[in-house]
């Protein structure tokens, strides 16, 4: 498809230069390189899955707790890396004109980007072992869209208020140490008591996780009323994101 609009063709182009240089600073001199993709989940999986396996019993727990961490790894490194964003590129917002959301999304699809790679890996382990779940594993794609789309939003509600409140960034912190034992990483929602199902319903990565494990491994369970109002929690989230990033990126440069 033809971009006619020069705004927007100028959009994508620096995203995806932003983007393209995100992808190679992360590994920059690093010996072992994209290897890193795949090792430090593996070495969280292997810490974790060693203490854990004794107290939560679900089958093939490593390989569970595997899939678990890959997204989670994704949302945690891009809301980190994203909510102070703009403000330690003040130099680059300063002196030149652009798109500025472009700062905080480039991160993220440089980092969903070493997520695909790691499920590629993943993926062709299930494969090799006889154990890929299909059709389920084709839930994987709108489940990917899911979480790419709700990092985008948060990350634009947060970098935007990191700029005038520099305490966002120490809230959002505490907050993904909270999410981390909040979501259905460690544990699947079937391991819960049923009376206390309802309040994961108020965490909207709860059914994200829980797709991700029905999706790879066949394992938990789909709540549609939890899938529901998660989904509309995403959709609140988006929507305040870009109210928050329009509202307030006018006055960036000033704030800084």
């Amino acid at each position: 498809m033809h971009i006619r609009s020069p705004a927007v063709k100028f959009y994508l182009v620096f995203l995806w230069a932003m983007t393209e240089k995100e992808i190679k600073a992360r590994y920059k001199k690093a010996v072992f390189g994209f290897l890193w993709v795949i090792l430090n989940p593996l070495l969280q999986m292997l810490i974790i899955g060693f203490i854990f396996s004794f107290f939560i019993k679900i089958p093939n727990y490593f390989v569970f707790l595997f899939t678990g961490l890959l997204p989670w790894g994704f949302v945690s490194l891009s809301l980190s890396k994203t909510t102070p964003s703009f403000v330690y590129e003040r130099t680059l917002l300063q002196k030149a004109k652009f798109h500025k959301s472009t700062i905080p999304i480039s991160i993220i699809l440089s980092n969903f980007f070493h997520l695909l790679v790691s499920l590629g890996f993943l993926i062709l382990f299930l494969v090799v072992a006889g154990k890929l779940p299909f059709p389920h594993i084709l839930l994987i794609i709108p489940t990917l869209i899911w979480l790419l789309a709700f990092t985008i939003g948060f990350s634009l509600l947060s970098s935007s208020l990191q700029v005038k409140f520099r305490d966002i960034n120490f809230f959002v912190q505490s907050l993904l140490m909270l999410l981390f034992y909040a979501t259905p990483i460690l544990y699947n929602l079937t391991l819960i008591p049923p009376d206390l199902r309802q309040a994961f319903a108020l965490n909207p990565l709860t059914s994200i996780f829980e797709l991700f494990h029905f999706a790879t491994l066949s394992q938990g369970t789909i709540n549609v009323q939890t899938l529901i109002v998660n989904a509309l929690m995403t959709f609140a989230i988006i929507a305040l994101g870009i109210l928050i990033y329009n509202r307030e990126s006018k006055n960036f440069v000033d704030w800084l």
